[in-house]
């Protein structure tokens, strides 16, 4: 036993005198913050990937899931429908603030939109690609859709852009869109 004892510790000395006549330094062990930081860089990244998997789609929804995919043509009806939507927001503020007297003019209208129906935009937060598509692929950035709830169901409204304050993870999602993809 003594033997055993005697062979493993000049084992250890051998291995130690290698080691220090190498110059090497013994690895350093992490703190408990440089483990932290590793878990939010790795949560990020993931994050980061799972963004832009879904804004993938939005961009090129055909190219993302292919020609014959019916959600690949859902989510293309929903960007034309919102575009379409847009457009008429547009038309009417703009014939409102050329045809409009202090007498007469247009107090408020309210669109209708099969968006309103769908509870990916209005419960799910798939809303937020819609913005980004809209921003970025389309070059809106005057005024924002938003969902209004109105009694039981939903309206679609535009909000000035410069008034409208996304909260944390839409903001952060739109600037990681922004990072990725533009």
């Amino acid at each position: 036993m003594l033997e055993k004892l005697t062979d493993a510790t000049n084992a250890f000395a051998q291995k130690l005198a290698r080691f220090q006549k190498s110059g090497s330094e013994l690895p350093k062990r992490k703190t408990e913050d440089e483990i932290l930081q590793e878990k939010i860089d790795a949560n990020e990244s993931a994050r980061k990937q799972s963004v832009a998997k879904s804004y993938k789609i939005y961009k090129d929804p055909f190219g993302a899931l292919g020609k014959a995919s019916d959600r690949a043509r859902a989510i293309y009806e929903d960007e034309q429908n919102l575009l379409k939507a847009y457009k008429l927001f547009k038309s009417v503020k703009e014939a409102a603030e050329s045809k409009s007297d202090r007498d007469t003019f247009v107090s408020s209208f309210e669109i209708e939109s099969p968006l309103t129906k769908k509870n990916a935009y209005t419960f799910g937060g798939s809303l937020i690609y819609l913005i980004c598509w809209l921003k970025f692929e389309e070059g809106v950035g005057d005024y924002l859709p938003v969902f209004e709830e109105s009694e039981k169901s939903y309206r679609l409204k535009f909000v000035p852009a410069s008034d409208y304050r996304f909260d944390f993870s839409d903001s952060d999602l739109i600037s990681m869109v922004k990072e990725i993809f533009y």
